[in-house]
């Protein structure tokens, strides 16, 4: 209705496309609980939804909801949702030209509770998973000295909350200041950030978190470049007896030989210890191949906002970067290709559990993407470790106060495989693999999680689609010295208006 307010020539850049889905399944422990414990049942969904699209030099948006509605031959079960909802939404908007901009996102999806539980992928079951709803807004001044720099002034303001009892809602306010070397300094670049965050909590404490960083760049040549950093970081939570703030520093280098290959390495220290960053890219006509390792203070909360998965799309989208120059026709074919061989759309690096508390994340995770002819494959690795660093009476509420120290030290390791392949025009197969290990290593508690995944799509009309799938679900149950097993069998079928 307000599209239909808009002139003409605005309306006509907006896409607005409706979709719905009716699926029925076949589960022979759709709550996934212990093997002795299951119990078989059909499960009906109605899925409908819609995505927005715009895309003009002022505004760009993209956003895609979708509102899930199960029916169970067991009207009685328990441990499962009868609505869930999922949405993800990004606008970029430029209000002033080359001055004021805002970015803005929104986003609804379900969550693992624990890393210790089931990991559920069938999209009904709500054991050991909850919804997670967030928004951010953010705008910005972007100033350019002439050549000499550049500068820019942003204001956040962002909300996390959930329907998990014990996980506090949450909100930010967050300053960010930046000064950099503009074109005037090729040899020798330079840069200055400042950052103030708030944060308020229904559980934990307010919280007032600071950092500056100064950074210096030499270019030995167009491909190699040598780099420095040196700052200061101040955060405000009650620690477990370590310090909270200290000065940081690292060395590094920079080595672009091409547009397709790119390698970033430093390494220094920071108040909590020794720091290590790396991040490699390198793309060729039919693979793209991504190493990246960081470590940083964090919460759930903000992985919650700025999720660390890998983005199908956006591996595809470099890969086929050559094939379509234009980004939004590469957009569609990536959606559309992503759509037919039912690739999944993001793949796992660690499960984002939830807690009240701050921790020192170390993540790993390597990817690549390979196509053919008629095959798509991706394969991902990931090691993730958090070590607690705030006090464990915040995560009482959440998980109880016998197992309260669960969160103090955690593992996670786990590789995923993705196979697409189009037998025809009209049809294509995908296989999906993961195996994911939890471990505590203060809770001496560890258990493995197994999916796997086959479906069979077929394109009848040019809007109306239908899959058939099977699946398998497995894994520990280690709080209850136990195990799950699902088994799964569903067809469906998808229509776009």
């Amino acid at each position: 209705m307000l599209l239909a307010l808009l002139p003409s020539a605005v309306r006509a850049a907006w896409q607005v496309k409706p979709s719905v889905e009716l699926r029925e399944t076949w589960s022979d422990n759709p709550q996934l609980r212990s093997d002795n414990e299951k119990q078989s049942q059909f499960i009906t969904s109605v899925s409908p939804g819609v995505t927005i699209t715009n895309d003009t030099p002022r505004l760009q948006v993209a956003a895609s909801y979708r509102l899930n509605a199960f029916a169970y031959s067991d009207r009685r079960a328990t441990g499962s949702d009868r609505f869930n909802n999922s949405l993800n939404a990004t606008v970029k908007s430029s209000v002033i030209q080359d001055l004021l901009f805002v970015d803005a996102t929104a986003g609804i999806s379900q969550a693992q509770v624990s890393a210790f539980g089931p990991v559920s992928n069938n999209g009904y079951s709500d054991t050991n998973r909850s919804e997670v709803r967030s928004y951010r807004v953010s705008p910005y001044i972007v100033h350019q000295f002439g050549a000499f720099a550049t500068t820019q002034l942003r204001y956040s303001h962002d909300l996390v909350d959930s329907d998990q009892v014990g996980f506090g809602r949450s909100t930010s306010d967050v300053i960010d200041l930046s000064l950099n070397s503009g074109q005037a300094f090729k040899t020798l670049g330079w840069g200055l950030q400042l950052n103030r965050e708030t944060v308020e909590d229904s559980i934990a404490p307010k919280s007032i978190n600071s950092s500056a960083l100064a950074n210096l760049r030499y270019s030995l040549n167009r491909q190699f470049n040598l780099t420095a950093t040196g700052g200061y970081d101040k955060f405000d939570y009650d620690g477990m007896g370590e310090g909270t703030k200290g000065a940081s520093w690292s060395l590094g280098f920079g080595y672009e030989p091409s547009t397709r290959t790119s390698v970033r390495m430093s390494a220094g220290r920071r108040y909590y210890g020794n720091s290590y960053f790396l991040a490699v890219s390198h793309r060729s006509r039919n693979t793209v191949w991504s190493i990246n390792y960081s470590d940083d203070v964090t919460t759930s909360r903000s992985n919650f906002l700025l999720p660390s998965s890998v983005d199908t799309a956006a591996m595809l989208n470099q890969m086929y970067q050559a094939n379509f120059p234009d980004p939004v026709m590469r957009a569609a074919f990536v959606e559309a290709y992503i759509r037919a061989l039912g690739l999944p759309r993001s793949l796992p690096n660690a499960i984002n559990y939830f807690s009240n508390r701050y921790s020192l994340q170390r993540q790993f995770n390597a990817s690549v993407a390979l196509r053919s002819a008629r095959t798509t494959t991706t394969v991902t690795l990931y090691k993730s470790r958090r070590e607690a660093l705030s006090l464990v009476q915040y995560d009482s509420p959440l998980l109880g106060s016998e197992q309260q120290n669960l969160n103090d030290n955690t593992d996670q390791t786990g590789i995923s495989l993705n196979v697409g392949y189009r037998l025809s025009a009209l049809t294509a197969a995908a296989l999906s693999a993961s195996t994911g290990r939890s471990k505590s290593l203060s809770g001496n508690l560890s258990e493995n999680n197994r999916q796997l995944r086959f479906n069979v799509s077929h394109s009848f009309q040019p809007r109306l689609s239908g899959t058939v799938e099977v699946r398998r679900s497995s894994g520990g149950l280690a709080l209850q010295n136990s195990s799950y097993a699902e088994n799964a069998v569903s067809a469906s079928l998808s229509m776009n208006f």
